[in-house]
């Protein structure tokens, strides 16, 4: 699975056309996790001509950059829901090193704590439901190492599941949905002045 669908699913950004968090399929990262830490080469044809451009993975000091830009955005949005899902429109970089790994870990466990915050307080099995993901996540990452590929691998995927996070993950869907989703355009064919009461 590529860890931007977890980041996607986390923030609830899908949520405005599909539920996927975590329960939906998963696209295959085997070849792309087999040495994180090598540059990807991208060929492109052109007309008679085939480009080549290589992407190399970002320094530790980028990494910070961009990965301390999200969680300013994920603090400033406070505990609103609806402000949440719009700062994280964009997930951490893929790590390829355990320094970059333990910052990205890191991002979604405060992620998660947003999100539980966020909830109101009759929703507060929901929350700590969130909290328990955030913390076995930070837990088992650290434990492992920090390896590249956790968070698309099968112990990052372990610790986001289950029942009382998909639970508070559809909780999640009914309040982003709630408080969030755009309201219904009006029929511009309608008469304004019909009344759908009936007469007496």
């Amino acid at each position: 699975m590529n860890p931007h669908n977890n980041w996607r699913r986390v923030s609830g950004l899908v949520l405005i056309a599909t539920l996927a968090l975590f329960a939906g399929a998963c696209s295959s990262s085997k070849d792309s996790s087999k040495d994180s830490s090598k540059s990807t080469t991208t060929t492109t044809a052109k007309g008679d001509k085939t480009t080549s451009s290589t992407a190399k993975p970002l320094s530790d000091e980028a990494y910070n950059a961009s990965v301390s830009k999200i969680s300013d955005s994920i603090k400033g949005a406070g505990t609103d829901l609806c402000a949440i899902s719009k700062v994280t429109t964009a997930g951490p970089p893929e790590p390829t090193n355990p320094k970059q790994t333990e910052e990205a870990v890191g991002l979604y466990v405060e992620l998660l704590n947003a999100v539980a915050e966020s909830f109101p307080a009759n929703s507060a099995a929901a929350s700590e439901s969130l909290r328990i993901a955030a913390n076995t996540l930070q837990t088992e990452a650290k434990a492992a190492g920090y390896p590249p590929d956790f968070l698309s691998g099968p112990a990052g995927q372990k610790a986001l599941s289950g029942d009382g996070y998909t639970a508070a993950m559809t909780e999640y869907q009914t309040l982003f949905q709630a408080q969030c989703a755009p309201p219904a355009a009006a029929d511009p064919g309608a008469d304004p002045s019909a009344s759908t009461v009936p007469a007496g």
